[in-house]
């Protein structure tokens, strides 16, 4: 006695060995396309002037809400 067992659409045969991991090579959109950064870039800039900048930033934005929330 044979059983005739169909495969329907939504089934799909295992496959007898896994697939394989994908290389990085093919797997990464930017491969490639990207330049190393030159070593002086790295101390371009010190840590605390970036951090001086944005502290100047915010200490405006908080003066001119203040200044305008005063004068209201």
């Amino acid at each position: 006695m044979t059983v005739n067992h169909r495969i329907s659409a939504h089934e799909r045969p295992v496959p007898a060995t896994p697939p394989t991991e994908t290389p990085e090579c093919e797997s990464s959109t930017c491969s490639g396309i990207s330049t190393p950064e030159s070593v002086e870039l790295h101390t371009a800039w010190p840590g605390w002037i970036p951090l001086l900048v944005i502290a100047v930033m915010v200490l405006c934005c908080v003066g001119f809400a203040v200044g305008r929330i005063a004068g209201w």
